[in-house]
This record gives structure tokens, sequence and C-alpha cells, in this order.
């Protein structure tokens, strides 16, 4: 039988940063990511007896249920496409102005379309960074990679982002 109360203490410390990530994967669709994380968690809690604190952390062990959930989702609903990031973009810089608003709103879509372009590997692991707030050490052990090497591809990839988020800005111009 599960630890009910230790499981609910992961589920809150941990379901926002699954959430952000779901979220991300599903287009931004809000209510899609709820039903994906219901059932990521309800997955964990049916097979919390064979978490072990030993084999590593909760946060690594729930983002493999998530990774092989989604998996399985976007092979069974090939026509959905993953998406990634669009938080990346600034902070809004005064709501009132409308003007500053919709130029906000075309920015972010830029950033969304040149994270799109990149392979997958690279735009989880911006995904995984950004938006869903994992450490480099943390992304190290859920890719299985080393940590040095993890910071050297999310560098190089945010420099090849702003590379071409410069190209599309001196093409408008």
């Amino acid at each position: 039988m599960p630890n009910f109360e230790e499981f609910n203490k992961y589920y809150e410390d941990h379901m926002p940063q699954v959430f952000g990530y779901v979220y991300m994967r599903t287009n931004r669709d809000r209510s899609l990511a709820e039903d994906i994380v219901s059932e990521i968690f309800l997955k964990a809690i049916e097979n919390f007896e064979q978490y072990s604190k030993e084999k590593g952390s909760f946060k690594s062990w729930i983002f493999q249920i998530t990774k092989n959930y989604l998996i399985d989702y976007f092979r069974s609903n090939k026509n959905r496409a993953s998406s990634s990031i669009d938080d990346l973009a600034n902070e809004l810089k005064d709501p009132g102005d409308t003007k500053q608003l919709a130029q906000n709103e075309i920015e972010k879509e830029i950033i969304i379309e040149a994270i799109n372009t990149l392979p997958e590997n690279k735009k989880e692991l911006v995904i995984l960074r950004y938006f869903s707030g994992y450490s480099y050490e943390e992304i190290a052990k859920v890719t299985k990679d080393k940590e040095n090497n993890i910071r050297v591809i999310i560098h190089r990839t945010l420099q090849d982002l702003k590379r071409k988020l410069e190209h599309i800005k001196y093409q408008s111009n």
C-alpha cells in the first residue's frame, strides 16, 4: 500500500514542474496538459512502491514517467505536434500599453517559431531548464549525460537561437 502522505508531499513539490513541461510539450493546451498530468500522477501513485530514493531523486523518477507517457501519447496521436517554450520572451513591460502588448506577442511567437526549429533533444533541454526550472545537475541526471555537456549544449543552443532571432530582426527592418 503506497504511503499517500509521502506521495502527496512529492506531488505538491513536483506537480508544477511536471505541468509546465507537459504544457509546453502539448502546444500550450491547458486542458490537455491537465488531463495528461493527472494520468502521469495516477501512474506514479500506482507504482509508488517501486520508487526508491537510493536509485535516484523523485524528480528524476517522475520525469521518466512523464517522458515515457508523452512518448506513448504522441505516438498514438501523431497529428498533435509537440511544442516548445514561449517563456524565453521578455516579461511584458507595460500591460496597459496595447502597442507594446502586441509587439511582445509578436516577439513571443517569433521566439516560439525559432525554438520549434531546434532538434528535439535541444528543444527538450531548453524546456527543462527555462520552463520547468530544472538545474543543470538535475537535467544531467534525467538525461544520463554529464552536467558540463548539458551546460555546453544549452549555452550553444541559446547562442544559436540568439543568432536566428537577430537574423529575423535584421530581415524585418
